[in-house]
């Protein structure tokens, strides 16, 4: 064979493959349980107003509420609903005693508000669930963390990690100190 065809043929092997991992390595940027999990219906275009004098705008703070700004990461809404369940999971880890916890997100007002929000905006699956869980987290009642954990870690397809019961204040404290980075 002749020598260009055979270099013809790998350099276009070659380029196949450098596009395919191109290709693959864009798709990581999102978990694999994408693919398993929840839709979320409505899209929505998401513009950030521009600070002035470094401050944010009474408008800039109205758009960037109505936009829905991610307070837990880069992903931009609308959210799918396996995001829902991975922050809402990662939240719960803040509460719950459970022999493995791979995520972490602390709980506050705003992160409840931003999801309360999206189950406002958009259609989930299992919205009723999400629902009651962060309305009674936003009443500040955690009584029931554990369950709650359980029930998005179940719907996860979870088997390490199952909760055993709520953290303690002191737990609670302890755990937080030891946080060092937030990831879901």
């Amino acid at each position: 064979m002749n020598k260009k065809f055979i270099f013809g043929i790998l350099g276009s092997v070659l380029l196949i493959t450098v596009i395919g991992v191109y290709i693959a390595v864009g798709g990581i940027s999102q978990p694999i349980e994408e693919s398993r999990a929840g839709k979320s219906s409505s899209t929505a275009d998401s513009t950030e107003a521009e600070p002035v004098d470094g401050q944010p705008s009474d408008k800039a703070r109205s758009d960037e509420k109505a936009s829905g700004k991610n307070p837990f990461d880069s992903v931009k809404p609308p959210l799918k609903e396996v995001h829902i369940q991975q922050y809402i999971h990662a939240m719960s880890h803040q509460k719950v005693e459970a022999n493995e916890k791979w995520s972490f997100f602390k709980i506050t007002d705003e992160r409840i508000d931003f999801l309360l929000t999206q189950l406002d905006a958009n259609n989930y699956d299992n919205e009723s669930l999400y629902r009651n869980i962060l309305t009674s987290w936003k009443e500040g009642d955690f009584s029931n963390a554990a369950s709650q954990h359980n029930a998005v870690w179940r719907l996860q397809n979870g088997t390490i990690g199952k909760a055993t019961g709520n953290m303690t204040a002191k737990e609670e404290a302890a755990f937080l100190q030891e946080q060092k980075k937030e990831s879901r």
